[in-house]
């Protein structure tokens, strides 16, 4: 067996031991946000300081979300380390005495409210779409032990409810997950509100058209990235007319160092998702989730697949990944020019591909799901 699987068997045991010590703890008119991403818990967050709420509301955050504790210095907070035990029995004091928990991510955490229903749990996830393959799903999975999909398993079955804004991923949920169609919230995702309101602040002003590109991150390939045009293309195929904006993954910005062209190429790692995708003319992306946020700004996109076969045979896409995107999987630089040069034909399958994945996202999804809780609370 893996060290990995036997810390985390060890890890799962102190888990359920504290679960034990802590049975006594009765939930209060109180729910608990568990973030490891911001856009969803910054989503609710809004919508909860906006509105008369009945309940208390704490945020348990991980160092991937650090940013939230400043911005909502209203809304009491504490940041966890899954791997301090005092910060475990602490979040699970945290879940034990609220009424209801939700979650955006895979947490082990999450498996102590599985026997538990006088708290219920959440789970929003942290796209609201997916190219890729998770979850029982996962093409990793053969190399895991069969304790390893047990416990997988034991976290999905503490999932309550799971936000979804399509009937399609809530398909991919009930295989990704093992979850019935009971188990599926048809609120729309909360991070999309923000695509419904016209809050973007542009980082500065653009003289030339804007394209964005924002791959995934490859773990077999975490030091480099393959830029979907050179210099030259920019220059002179494409006459400067557009300026690549490069956003990369938050797993790899801190291995790569982008080399910058002025007027050409510009790293812009640091800055916002949601302004660089109002001022971005085009987006090139790969099997990321992003675009089905952009799609919400019916604005034309592009797929730069150059390593589609490794990345589906290392990773794992969807089964119908080309027919799912709206456009052409592009294998090389060349490709992925001419149709940048027609992009003008994309709009209608964007607007497909927007109806079909974000049918119960509306600008709402905050608002219907803090409604639902409420009525939880009662």
């Amino acid at each position: 067996m893996k060290i990995r699987s036997l810390f985390v068997m060890f890890y799962s045991g102190v888990l359920s031991m504290v679960s034990f010590m802590l049975t006594w703890v009765r939930p209060q008119n109180r729910v608990v946000l568990l973030v490891s991403f911001p856009d969803n818990a910054r989503a609710l967050l809004n919508e909860y300081e906006e509105t008369a709420c009945p309940f208390e509301l704490e945020m348990l955050y991980t160092r991937h979300a650090v940013s939230l504790a400043n911005e909502y210095p209203s809304v009491s907070s504490c940041f966890i380390n899954e791997k301090n035990p005092f910060h475990l029995m602490r979040a699970v004091y945290s879940m034990f005495k609220s009424k209801c928990v939700i979650t955006d991510n895979y947490f082990l955490l999450t498996s102590v409210l599985r026997k538990r229903p006088q708290t219920k749990c959440i789970q929003v996830w942290h796209a609201n779409g997916a190219l890729k393959k998770f979850g029982l799903e996962d093409i990793g999975n053969y190399r895991r032990t069969s304790a390893d999909i047990k416990r997988f398993k034991k976290v999905y079955a503490s999932f309550d409810y799971i936000t979804v804004g399509s009937e399609k991923m809530a398909d991919i949920f009930k295989r990704s997950f093992g979850v019935k169609d009971e188990h599926i919230l048809r609120t729309g995702v909360p991070l999309t509100d923000q695509y419904f309101k016209d809050e973007a602040r542009p980082y500065e002003s653009l003289d030339q058209k804007a394209i964005l590109y924002a791959p995934t991150y490859r773990d077999y390939n975490m030091t480099r990235v393959k830029l979907p045009f050179s210099k030259e293309q920019l220059s002179e195929d494409l006459k400067g007319e557009f300026l690549l904006l490069v956003k990369l993954h938050p797993a790899v910005r801190e291995n790569i160092r982008l080399e910058e062209y002025e007027g050409m190429i510009k790293d812009v790692s640091d800055l916002p998702l949601k302004d660089l995708l109002h001022v971005s003319d085009v987006l090139i992306s790969d099997y990321s989730s992003i675009p089905f946020e952009y799609a919400l700004l019916d604005k034309p996109m592009l797929f730069y697949t150059y390593d589609l076969e490794e990345y589906d045979k290392k990773r794992g896409l969807i089964d119908d990944y080309e027919a799912v995107i709206p456009g052409k999987a592009c294998r090389n630089r060349d490709m992925l020019l001419n149709e940048l040069k027609n992009i003008h034909h994309t709009y209608e399958e964007v607007k497909r591909f927007s109806n079909e994945w974000n049918e119960y996202s509306s600008g709402d999804s905050s608002r219907k799901l803090l409604n639902f809780i409420n009525e939880l609370c009662r």
